[in-house]
């Protein structure tokens, strides 16, 4: 078996992917193929040699749909988004002069055969191309009932004017609707590559050299041509290449982008590195045990990539519908025109009415519907600091009843802070003592001790040094871990740690401990308040940490939450995404970190806080951009308000056609009332998209 990834291009809608996996299954030899529509990308797994990723390539590539191996795709903008926005805000500003006779204005009828000319075949070109590739295939798409709509539109009024059968021409229907369609068409491009870059950066992560240790000898190898067992040497302030066991040296390691968690871990021989992991000071030497896409981070990059390649559960309904839509219509306008002309012997009348039935069966509303609802929503969220990024999502957030919260920089400040003092001496004796030692260190601890007392003035300390992982000594004073103190002969003897479920520093003076201090990562001021909230909503918050498991259940008590799950490895928490979805919950997943990513695009919503990594923000559904829980409040009402817009909406498109096509057909609307009809029902569908900027930000 093998697997091959490819990016697409050209698919317009989720039946250009139906139609795509369909060719791909055919081949002999093809086991699956998966093609996401939001990314543009296909996943295709082969049980034979001779198919090879050029061959499939080409195969879809005949199809109409260019397919690229992911490996041959150049970085950088993809030049089709700009020709694209050209088209499309280029196509917005000639069709304006054409609403001038709606206005009770006059241009003339030249000038509204040339501009519609323009944005008919020079903006909407590729409507009709893409209509040819959908027939061609026997399917019919959106293209197809653009295509279709606009004709109708257009060629009546040209015929119009040339024949002088009607004083009624459409020239604005056509363009305005290929308008709009070519914006919204736009900012779907836009989210599809952003979409796209969330993997980017999580490749980025990977090594692309390692030193090695052959023979004695250090030298620079492509990581490719790492093999387990070698010796491989981090110096400070590079990135872990592989997953092993540390056989020389000792350092703190910040696992932050694997474990979420802000404190750097010490590492000692014996202890285990992690790929993609930042070393911050000293020398280690690691015995390659995993490598590539055994390593931890590869593993959390071949997560991310299965979640995002899953079918959502929800499908394009617009789409759905057109399959069916296209040849019911176009049958009912051609019976249309016979019955007039055979029955009532009236052919003028049965073109005039076939003519309404197409126009007033335009997929406008239907178009519209679902994108200028999500255009309004995410301007809306923006404002709001919610930040949108598809309509599934949407969906999906306004039916959650589970919601999975990552501890650190999401419930909490992601920064440790002192929290209490314990010691015989008074607060500001002891924490002079404390501050003088910090000061001289960068280490996280010492920086949440040196900011607490940062007012008051310390003792010069003489031979100060720095004890890697344990603690600083200077000055007869020792700062650092209890088991540091007891190391250096210092009696602990009945001080009381285990009751502490905080980080823990002690101090001494000579032999004599003097007491110690608690640091914690504070919990975020709203975040309570919110999960009260989240509460009389019927939703279940559970807290999701690799901290240990007393620090994660004191913030679980504290917040009042309905669970935890602590110590929690990056693989884990996708699994308990899943274990959640298959109990029949809807599970919204919050985080912040690398770490956090499969589990964001695993479950039915991701939220992504503000301070997380770009990768977590790209494989969310949805980013909070004011980082706290409150913001997450906020998007689970204007996901409920935005996708019962959606739903009204069509609802509405679907009525209209409904009761549109009979009456024209009857000839109770002639293409006059039919164009405007057509235009009334996109009016009726924007005005109630933007109502959702009236929502505020309320929690109902």
């Amino acid at each position: 078996m093998a697997g091959y990834n490819f990016q697409i291009q050209e698919m317009n809608c989720s039946s250009c992917v139906a139609k795509i996996e369909k060719r791909l299954m055919q081949e002999e030899g093809v086991e699956s193929a998966s093609v996401n529509f939001a990314s543009g990308t296909a996943k295709v797994t082969v049980s034979r040699e001779s198919i090879t990723p050029e061959s499939l390539a080409q195969l879809i590539t005949d199809m109409g749909y260019p397919m690229t191996p992911l490996e041959k795709v150049e970085e950088g903008k993809d030049s089709r988004i700009n020709w694209l926005q050209v088209r499309a805000f280029g196509a917005a500003i000639i069709s304006l002069p054409l609403l001038i006779p709606m206005l009770g204005g006059h241009l003339s009828i030249s000038v509204q055969m040339i501009l519609a000319t323009i944005v008919q075949f020079g903006a909407g070109y590729s409507f009709y191309i893409g209509s040819y590739k959908s027939l061609k295939s026997k399917t019919a798409n959106m293209d197809v009932l653009v295509a279709l709509g606009t004709s109708a539109a257009y060629f009546y009024s040209l015929a119009s004017v040339y024949a002088h059968f009607s004083e009624h021409l459409y020239f604005e229907t056509s363009a305005v609707l290929i308008s709009l369609i070519l914006i919204g068409r736009y900012f779907e491009h836009r989210s599809k590559q952003s979409a796209r870059s969330g993997m980017k950066a999580l490749l980025k992560m990977e090594a692309k050299s390692a030193r090695i240790k052959r023979e004695g000898v250090f030298e620079e190898v492509s990581i490719e041509t790492v093999v387990h067992g070698d010796l491989v040497t981090v110096r400070p302030g590079e990135r872990i290449p592989v997953d092993g066991e540390i056989v020389g040296g000792g350092s703190h390691v910040d696992e932050s982008m694997l474990t979420g968690e802000s404190v750097p871990v010490r590492k000692e021989v014996g202890n285990t590195a992690y790929a993609g992991t930042m070393n911050k000071e000293g020398s280690i030497e690691i015995k390659a045990t995993r490598l590539g896409k055994e390593t931890s981070l590869g593993n959390i990059i071949r997560l991310v990539e299965e979640a995002q390649g899953t079918k959502a559960p929800i499908q394009k309904l617009a789409d759905k519908v057109s399959g069916i839509f296209v040849p019911i219509v176009l049958g009912v306008a051609i019976l249309t025109f016979f019955i007039w002309g055979f029955g009532a012997h009236d052919w003028r009348e049965g073109l005039i009415s076939g003519i309404a039935v197409l126009v007033i069966a335009c997929p406008c509303a239907l178009g519209l519907a679902v994108p200028t609802a999500i255009m309004v929503a995410c301007a809306q969220g923006a404002k709001e600091g919610v930040l949108i990024k598809n309509a599934e999502g949407l969906e999906r957030a306004a039916q959650i009843d589970t919601i999975i919260v990552d501890k650190t920089g999401t419930v909490t400040e992601g920064k440790l802070t002192l929290s209490s003092i314990h010691s015989s001496l008074s607060d500001e004796a002891f924490l002079r003592k404390a501050v003088s030692l910090s000061r001289l260190s960068d280490h996280p601890l010492s920086e949440a001790i040196t900011m607490k007392g940062k007012d008051l003035s310390v003792e010069e300390i003489k031979d100060f040094k720095s004890h890697s992982g344990r603690g600083l000594s200077g000055g007869g004073l020792l700062l650092g871990s209890p088991s540091f103190l007891e190391s250096e002969g210092v009696s602990l003897e009945g001080i009381d740690f285990e009751k502490e479920k905080e980080i823990i520093v002690a101090l001494s003076e000579g032999k004599k401990c003097l007491g110690y201090v608690t640091l914690s990562d504070q919990i975020k001021k709203d975040s309570k308040e919110a999960v009260e909230k989240l509460h009389t909503l019927g939703k279940k918050i559970y807290l999701l940490s690799g901290d240990r498991e007393p620090v994660v259940q004191s913030v679980a008590e504290t917040l009042s939450l309905d669970g935890y799950f602590a110590q929690v490895l990056p693989e884990e928490k996708g699994k308990i995404v899943n274990d959640f979805q298959q109990k029949k919950h809807v599970v919204g997943m919050v985080g912040d970190g690398i770490n956090d990513a499969p589990a964001l695009a695993t479950a039915d919503v991701g939220f992504a806080v503000a301070t997380g990594t770009d990768v977590a923000m790209e494989n969310a559904t949805i980013g909070l951009m004011r980082s706290n829980l409150s913001n997450l409040l906020t998007a689970i009402h204007l996901s409920k308000k935005t996708f019962i817009k959606i739903r009204q909406n069509l609802f509405f498109a679907f009525i209209y056609n409904t009761l549109g096509i009979p009456l024209a057909a009857l000839g109770f609307l002639n293409p006059m009332i039919a164009g405007l009809a057509m235009a009334l029902s996109s009016i009726s569908v924007v005005l109630n998209s933007l109502t959702l900027k009236k929502m505020g930000n309320r929690v109902e």
